[in-house]
């Protein structure tokens, strides 16, 4: 039975592991569609006030509007509303 929980937590961590780089792979390709969902998401807290001086800072006035060069800076930015 130890066998199986030792080969059960390798193939854990391997999977862990898997997933850890996808994310790390995800966060350096941040896409206008990633934005938009966080971004929808935080509307829905009540944080469209923040989002408007967030885009403003920015130079846009909608997501359509903010350089793609800037997009992992705003999505973390919009993260930590």
């Amino acid at each position: 039975m130890d066998e199986i929980h030792l080969v059960l937590a390798e193939e854990l961590e391997r999977l862990a592991a898997g997933y850890r780089q996808l994310v790390k792979s995800k966060n350096c390709n941040i896409d206008i569609q990633d934005i938009s969902f966080i971004l929808n998401e935080k509307i829905k807290k009540g944080k469209a006030p923040e989002i408007k001086a967030l885009l403003k800072k920015y130079g846009a006035q909608k997501l359509v509007e903010v350089n793609s060069e800037d997009y992992k800076a705003f999505y973390e930015e919009v993260k930590k509303l």
